[in-house]
């Protein structure tokens, strides 16, 4: 009697400590049943048991990139197989037919959206009206991207400013740059709020930090929001996450220039000269009611923060290390890029016509994407394949990606092979000149998802890479110390290059200015 007076005093005295210890036993018993609820009939790739799965769960956060194609050399022929997470079962999609199918499947059955909330936790995180009003995806699908040839001097600019305030200033002496993946993680964030929200504040470290904070941010609360039972949720989401102090820092950047904007157009006129158009000003151009708040709109932001910045920058930096660990392949990008510039300046048709450099980056994301699977959906309702697979309501279902690139059925004997020019030599071919672009979707290359719910910022993120890299080749030469590239880093499915690599730069002594 003394044992049960005691716990019942202690929960007493510790309220928020014992509904914390509540929470997570209701949650992994609710995760328990839903994991054998969502059960699907299709082949596993690691243990299946109540806790032997775990086992599987450790080994894919440790290298889920192993795993995925352990089960695609197993089962990419059959169409799907499925692995453990943290709180649930993943189907992966594999074959061509399943994949076809899934895309055409209506977003009312296998959804996108809701699958993207689940994985962010998104109403708790980034705020309710986030997906249930994107309208910011059509903005940047259409006008954000028929801009980017008028926006690309501010493109261009930042790439400037942003790579001087990183790369090494001594001509002729090989420099490295400690920490490169963090210095390019700032650079993208710094070009990608230059048509985000503007000169200065693109500019302004302390924006910046909270740029690249953000991601994290919802990331590691998403994972904290998810142990607890929904009705606790809302509140987990405020008092155990920093998203809403990083949401309120930038608010208190931006609100400024959002007052002074609405200003300018009650004063000037919806269409006044010189109106900026970065994503800030399409956003409240299309803003109707509640969403034209300035708390409302800094959530967009932050979100195309969240959707920008890390991705871009893991693929830019892959792309670097493959350029520092061949560098035999400065000499013909060099000239290629030094021809355009000289026929076209520093503008949108020069890159059009770089094909080794946008083939270059493009392989180095076909073999090291930003993640190993794609395309996430989550079933609303009950589903049956044309296979036959029956797929339960609330099932998650991801498309594998890097393990189908380096599938030789598709890419030949060498597609496990580095091949820098491979995209460009297919584009020479008789009637494959349009073809093969980085930014253009298809079965066979999946970086940026396929179908209706594309990437709709993947035109924007390739002439960032492109652009960084150009100007890193016209103004350095850059190399490995030991010759040799470091290996990534894989954590369930993500592929993450060496944050402690460290690549040599020598800037040129006749170095190119944009």
């Amino acid at each position: 009697m003394s044992l049960l007076q005691n716990v019942l005093e202690n929960a007493l005295l510790h309220p928020w400590i014992t509904s914390f210890v509540f929470a997570v036993f209701y949650a992994s018993i609710k995760g328990y049943w839903k994991r054998r609820k969502a059960w699907v009939d299709v082949p596993t790739v690691g243990p299946t048991g109540i806790f032997s799965s775990y086992l599987g769960v450790w080994k894919y956060i440790r290298n889920g990139d192993e795993v995925l194609r352990e089960g695609y050399e197993k089962y990419g022929k059959t169409g799907m197989f499925q692995v453990a997470d943290l709180s649930r079962w993943t189907v992966v999609v594999t074959s061509v037919e399943m994949i076809q199918e899934l895309v055409r499947v209506p977003d009312e059955i296998l959804s996108f959206v809701q699958a993207s909330n689940e994985l962010i936790q998104g109403d708790w995180t980034m705020g309710p009206n986030i997906h249930a009003n994107d309208y910011h995806v059509p903005i940047l699908r259409s006008t954000f991207t028929r801009n980017l040839g008028f926006l690309y001097p501010e493109i261009i600019a930042e790439v400037e400013a942003a790579m001087n305030s990183a790369l090494p200033d001594r001509p002729g002496e090989w420099v490295a740059l400690q920490g490169t993946y963090g210095a390019m993680i700032n650079c993208i964030a710094r070009v990608a709020n230059r048509v985000f929200v503007g000169a200065p504040l693109c500019q302004d470290p302390e924006y910046v930090a909270l740029g690249i904070r953000y991601a994290t941010d919802v990331v590691l609360g998403a994972q904290v929001i998810r142990l607890f039972p929904d009705f606790l949720k809302p509140l987990v989401g405020r008092m155990f996450t920093r998203v809403g102090s990083t949401t309120r820092q930038a608010l208190k950047q931006l609100k400024p220039i959002i007052e002074s904007r609405y200003a300018a157009m009650e004063e000037r006129g919806e269409k006044y000269e010189d109106k900026p158009k970065d994503i800030l000003q399409l956003l409240m151009d299309d803003a109707v009611g509640i969403e034209r708040t300035a708390e409302n709109l800094t959530r967009r932001i932050l979100i195309l923060n969240f959707a920008a910045i890390h991705t871009t920058s893991m693929s830019l930096t892959h792309a670097l290390f493959s350029l520092a660990a061949a560098p035999e392949y400065i000499g013909p990008l060099r000239e290629e890029i030094e021809k355009a510039v000289d026929e076209h300046g520093w503008t949108k048709t020069m890159l059009a016509k770089c094909r080794k450099l946008d083939s270059f980056v493009k392989e180095s994301q076909r073999l090291r994407g930003a993640g190993t699977l794609t395309m996430a959906r989550i079933a609303l309702q009950d589903y049956t394949f044309s296979n036959g697979t029956f797929i339960p309501k609330g099932t998650v279902l991801n498309v594998i990606s890097t393990a189908r690139h380096a599938d030789p059925e598709l890419y030949g004997e060498t597609a496990v092979d580095f091949d820098p020019f491979r995209y460009s030599v297919m584009r020479e071919a008789d009637g494959e000149g349009t073809k093969h672009h980085m930014v253009t979707p298809s079965i066979d290359y999946l970086p940026f998802g396929f179908g209706r719910h594309a990437c709709p910022g993947r035109f924007f993120a390739v002439t960032a890479m492109k652009s960084m890299m150009a100007y890193i080749m016209l103004n350095y030469d850059v190399k490995f110390a030991s010759g040799k590239r470091p290996a990534d880093r894989a954590i369930a499915s993500l592929c993450l290059p060496d944050s402690s690599a460290e690549v040599l730069f020598r800037k040129r002594s006749i170095a190119s200015s944009t």
